[in-house]
């Protein structure tokens, strides 16, 4: 009975510490800005994202000129715009701008989960959303800096950037807005695919992440309890049982995380989708290797300690 209650504890600290490394990674990833710029801040430089973003901001400034302004102005503007946005990628500020793109990303994304734990808002989904506003907001000063160079464009400048100021005040809140995935402003990468995944129950595994020191500490307290309750020659036993488990537990979270993909959007929400989840790949990779690997060794070290046990019974015999 004892080596079989010392088993069960083993199997647990190995569980308890595989999900404590997990929530740690995690925790840094969803709470913390560093993890996600190290990971998405090199997209910036995607070939593919430099030629569509282009687009996207400029269909952004489309929507948003002035209502007042003839047709040619209008049409004039556009040129301009067409032509700020597509040196935008080129910008000493992109990069900048990028780095603030992703942080309202995670920030967003965050808030967003919370209201969908609390279950206030009927169409809010757990998905992430990239938010473009401070990519629109360099568009714009892009496209006044623009208009202001020609004569007399010192008004019509001011009145660009005062339009589209007040018209990306108004996307601000995605958070209620039901239409916000449908802006050019907000871009919906459809991950975690909402057919797979349940948004509640994500936004409530992700509101518990900040508890993963009580997770170690219960391992650290499982695997005392197993090696104190195994009986005195079994004790290599509880190594191997939670070794095992460490090394399921990576097995398990290195499957998974080769079958991340992407599936339901085009364009730059693709591209971004697919760069973020590549991204997340390699940053958890290294965790259940990590995984695998002390697990590993633990069970080893399991073996040959029962290795020695037993001949050391032999040679009293």
């Amino acid at each position: 009975m004892r080596t079989v209650l010392s088993l069960v504890l083993a199997v647990l600290a190995g569980l308890l510490a595989s999900l404590a490394l997990a929530g740690a990674r995690l925790e840094a990833l969803v709470h913390t800005p560093g993890p996600l710029q190290r990971i998405a801040g090199p997209l910036s430089e995607d070939p593919g994202l430099r030629a569509a973003l282009p687009g996207q901001v400029t269909s952004l400034v489309r929507e948003n000129l002035p209502a007042q302004l003839p047709p040619f102005l209008r049409e004039g503007l556009m040129d301009l715009a067409e032509g700020a946005a597509d040196g935008l990628v080129h910008d000493d500020r992109f990069p900048g701008a990028w780095s603030q793109t992703l942080e309202q990303t995670r920030v967003e994304w965050v808030e967003r989960l919370e209201v969908v734990e609390a279950g206030t808002a009927g169409s809010a989904d757990a998905t992430v959303h990239l938010h473009l506003a401070p990519l629109a907001d360099l568009g714009v000063d892009r496209l006044s800096e623009s208009v202001e160079m020609l004569p007399g464009g010192e008004s019509v400048g001011r009145a660009v950037r005062e339009g589209a100021e007040q018209a990306l005040a108004d996307l601000q809140d995605p958070v209620t807005a039901d239409d916000a995935g449908a802006s050019p402003l907000v871009v919906d990468l459809n991950v975690p695919d909402p057919a797979e995944v349940n948004g509640q129950r994500l936004a409530q595994a992700v509101s518990l992440l900040p508890q993963w020191p009580w997770l170690a500490g219960g391992a650290v307290a499982a695997g005392l309890l197993a090696l104190l309750t195994a009986p005195r020659g079994r004790r290599w036993a509880v190594l191997v049982a939670a070794g095992g488990t460490a090394v399921l537990a990576g097995v398990i979270g290195w499957w998974a995380l080769g079958r991340l993909e992407v599936t339901g959007v085009t364009g730059l929400a693709r591209i971004a989708a697919e760069s973020l989840t590549e991204g997340v790949r390699q940053y958890a990779v290294p965790d259940t290797v990590l995984l695998m690997a002390g697990g590993a060794v633990v069970a080893a070290l399991g073996v040959l300690a029962g290795l020695f046990s037993r001949g050391r019974a032999g040679r009293r015999r």
